[in-house]
């Protein structure tokens, strides 16, 4: 498959770059103009403006599906940080969608989190006020409007919702949930690995699932 990275350069997408190359796909990794990354032998790296509709139509051309890793940089949890661009999924959300129709490429899984929309009820107490009382807050109110973009929008949309994230080592034992307790927490390359799984199968089982390692109620 074609495949174009979104937010190449973060955590997520580099464990996806690598191991979509490692599966056989043909991989075009997007980072920003300033980002000092530098993408695996195999890769196709593109530099650009995200906001730029033109850039990312030209770059989605050809492509079979895109798989997006954007978030929210933020200096620190506290109640009173704010994210380095704190409005960027929903001022690039519907940039993406519309540049994906100009380009007829009809598939996008992007990374939201465990705990945005109606997989709140299913977080343990902890970081329910974890949510409430940080940073995280605004990160979420992001990616909840992402999220309402990426569904209404008419393409075939998979929002995964990992919980907190590692660079542990891989395990291969990701899997959705539907509660959750304890410390949950799922490594970013089992994340990519998830989401190359479901990208490689013809449909989505699920829309909005969340997806762990540890902590399943």
């Amino acid at each position: 498959m074609k495949l174009v990275i979104l937010g190449a350069s973060g955590g997520c997408g580099r464990q996806l770059v690598r191991q979509a190359l490692t599966r056989g796909h043909e991989v075009t990794a997007v980072a920003r103009p300033s980002s000092s990354y530098s993408a695996p032998d195999g890769a196709t790296l593109t530099r650009g403006d995200i906001f730029d509709q033109d850039f990312l139509a030209q770059t989605f051309a050809g492509a079979d599906a895109v798989l997006s890793s954007l978030g929210l940089k933020v200096p620190s949890l506290s109640p009173f940080a704010t994210p380095e661009v704190p409005d960027l999924l929903s001022r690039a959300t519907p940039i993406i969608v519309a540049a994906m129709k100009r380009a007829e490429v009809k598939r996008i899984i992007a990374i939201s989190a465990g705990g945005v929309g109606d997989s709140y009820a299913w977080m343990p107490g902890v970081f329910k006020v974890f949510i409430k009382t940080t940073v995280l807050r605004k990160a979420y109110a992001e990616l909840e409007k992402m999220e309402k973009i990426l569904l209404e929008s008419g393409l075939d949309v998979c929002c995964c919702r990992p919980t907190g994230l590692s660079d542990d080592p891989a395990t291969g034992r990701a899997r959705v949930v539907t509660s959750l307790k304890g410390r949950a927490q799922i490594p970013r390359a089992d994340v990519a690995a998830w989401m190359l799984d479901a990208i490689e199968r013809p449909s989505f089982a699920a829309r909005g699932p969340v997806i762990t390692v540890t902590g399943a109620g």
